[in-house]
């Protein structure tokens, strides 16, 4: 109790730190972040114009616990000074960058793009689905096709994007095109983790299935960057047709650390959004088809290798020719594995 009394400010400061750390994590700042953004663009200047405020509980903690450490040293003598500073700075850069990583990991992972859905083609339309207490829309190209492809795209892409870049081969296509958007995409809602997305994946395959009457059989799953593990997650669930998957990672950590390469051992906790497709690949049963560039500076190809022989049937496909990441999807023969 003496102990408590004497270092009242000191507890009272940690206590108050991780009462805001427990918040935000609960509200999700990522997603508080981009959706008082009101842009469908990433300009992050406009987008911190309007959300500073969210970045208070470091800026204003990390002062108050410097002047409480100065001032504590001073009345401190002997090692404890120095125990007492050491502890309290590595209790302020853990807390700062465990806040940074874990809390707006949403908004820095998926990149969430604001907008209407719109097309052209008189065959696309609005999918709207039920989740918990959200409803989300995607966009479904349907000309009564014998069979159907759903994909899930990569980070701040939607499914507008997708049809806009496509619409000119879908009247050669052989199969109907779902693709779904996340929460925070367009005009969802939502929280924006893991666990929703697969239930928006679940809510989908239903979809086609008990409302299209498709069988799993006539159902290929498609998944590009952020998106293939999102993939994996339905195709080791569902007994689908194939799978195909455009520059994927055997777990996502390994693309956080191919931009900022900190996660590894303990701090991997930090990652948010696990997707880890390495551990799903070996209960995957149908062919599966794995388009792939050497020229990938966000997908390490490292990672792409390491996930590859745990499918049971999978044909490698490697682009020599320079694609970046975004072409590796966004090429003249995406069509053919999407549509036929």
């Amino acid at each position: 109790m003496k102990f408590v009394i004497k270092h009242r400010l000191f507890i009272s400061i940690v206590l108050f730190t991780l009462l805001f750390f427990v918040l935000f994590l609960y509200i999700d700042l990522g997603q508080v972040f981009y959706i008082l953004s009101g842009s469908n663009s990433l300009n992050f200047m406009g987008i911190f114009s309007k959300t500073w405020f969210l970045l208070i509980p470091v800026t204003v903690l990390i002062p108050v616990i410097i002047a409480f450490t100065v001032f504590y040293l001073k009345n401190t003598k002997g090692k404890r000074k120095w125990i007492t500073f050491s502890l309290t700075l590595a209790f302020e850069l853990i807390y700062t960058f465990v806040y940074s990583m874990y809390a707006v990991a949403p908004g820095v992972s998926f990149f969430p793009r604001k907008g209407t859905l719109s097309f052209t083609n008189e065959y696309i339309k609005e999918v709207k689905v039920d989740v918990d207490s959200n409803t989300y829309t995607s966009l479904y190209y349907d000309k009564n096709l014998p069979e159907v492809t759903i994909l899930f795209c990569g980070n701040s892409m939607t499914s507008t994007q997708a049809f806009n870049y496509l619409e000119y081969r879908l009247d050669s296509s052989s199969r109907n095109l779902l693709v779904m958007d996340y929460p925070m995409f367009m005009d969802n809602q939502g929280r924006l983790n893991e666990e929703t997305i697969y239930k928006e994946v679940d809510a989908y395959m239903s979809y086609l299935v008990d409302v299209e009457g498709y069988s799993y059989s006539q159902i290929r799953v498609a998944g590009f960057s952020i998106g293939t593990g999102v993939a994996c997650y339905a195709a080791e669930k569902y007994p689908v047709a194939n799978l195909v998957l455009f520059a994927p990672y055997h777990k996502f950590s390994a693309a956080m650390n191919n931009v900022t390469p900190v996660f590894y051992g303990p701090l991997e906790l930090c990652v948010r959004f696990k997707f880890n497709s390495y551990d799903r690949a070996p209960n995957i049963n149908c062919k599966t088809t794995i388009l792939y560039s050497l020229s990938d500076k966000v997908i390490p190809n490292s990672s792409t290798k390491e996930l590859i022989p745990r499918f049971k049937d999978y044909k490698e496909i490697i682009y020599n020719n320079g694609f970046n990441h975004s072409q590796v999807f966004f090429n003249p023969t995406t069509y053919s594995y999407l549509l036929h």
